[in-house]
C-alpha cells in the first residue's frame, strides 16, 4: 500500500532529486507542472510528477544528442559535396579556357569587320555632313535677303499698334467729355430748378405778407 512517504516528496526533497533551487520548484508548481497537497503546514509535491520532469529533461537530452548526430552527418555530407564539386569545377573551368580561346579567336574576326563597317559609315556620315553644311550656306543666304522684309513687316505692325493705341485714347476721352456734359447739363437742370422755385418764392412772398397781414385778426 503505497504512503505519502512514497507518493509523495516535500519542496527540498524535490530540489534534491531535479538537482534545481527550490525556487524552481515553486516555478513548475505555479505552471502546474508539479502537483501538491498540505500536510498540516508542510507542502508536499507528487513523486510522479516529479519523474516525469526527469523523463521530459532526458528525452530532450536524448533528442538534442540526435540533433548533433544528425548536424554532423549533415556536415560531413556537405564537404563531401563540396569535394565532389571542386573537381567538377576544375574540369569545367578546363573547358572553358579551351572555350575561352577559340571564342578569342572568333572575336578578332568579329572585331576586324565591325572596324570595317564602322569606317564605312563614318565615311558615309561625313559626306552627308558635308552635303548638308552646304545647304545651310544656301539657307543663310535665303535669310540675308529675307531680313528687309521682316524688318518692314515688324515697322508697319508696330505703326498699327500705335495707331489702335491712339485711337483707344480717343475715344476714352470722347467718354469723358460726354460724361462731363452730362453732369454738367444735370447741374445745369439743378440750378434752374432752384432759381425757379427762388423766383416763385420771391413773387409771392408781398403776396404771402398781404394775406397774413388781413387774415391775422386785429
Amino acid at each position: 500500500m503505497a504512503t505519502l512517504s512514497t507518493t509523495y516528496v516535500d519542496r527540498d526533497e524535490a530540489s534534491k532529486i531535479l538537482n534545481v533551487s527550490t525556487r524552481t520548484i515553486d516555478r513548475y508548481v505555479r505552471k502546474f507542472k508539479l502537483k501538491t497537497r498540505k500536510d498540516g503546514r508542510r507542502i508536499l509535491i507528487k513523486r510522479d510528477d516529479v519523474d516525469k520532469i526527469i523523463q521530459d529533461q532526458i528525452g530532450q537530452f536524448v533528442d538534442l544528442k540526435n540533433k548533433n548526430l544528425a548536424d554532423a552527418r549533415a556536415e560531413k555530407l556537405d564537404k563531401q559535396n563540396t569535394s565532389i564539386a571542386v573537381k567538377d569545377l576544375k574540369v569545367e573551368s578546363s573547358k572553358k579556357g579551351e572555350k575561352i580561346e577559340k571564342s578569342k579567336k572568333n572575336e578578332e574576326q568579329v572585331y576586324r569587320n565591325l572596324y570595317n563597317e564602322t569606317k564605312a559609315e563614318l565615311k558615309e556620315k561625313q559626306e552627308r555632313l558635308d552635303a548638308a553644311t552646304y545647304r545651310v550656306g544656301q539657307l543663310e543666304s535665303q535669310v540675308e535677303s529675307m531680313v528687309p522684309m521682316l524688318e518692314y513687316t515688324r515697322k508697319e505692325k508696330e505703326l498699327k499698334e500705335a495707331k489702335g493705341a491712339i485711337e483707344q485714347k480717343e475715344i476714352e476721352k470722347i467718354q469723358i467729355v460726354s460724361k462731363l456734359e452730362n453732369q454738367l447739363r444735370s447741374e445745369r437742370i439743378v440750378k434752374w430748378i432752384w432759381m425757379s422755385l427762388f423766383s416763385i418764392l420771391f413773387a409771392m412772398g408781398p403776396i404771402l405778407i398781404m394775406w397774413w397781414l388781413f387774415s391775422t385778426p386785429s
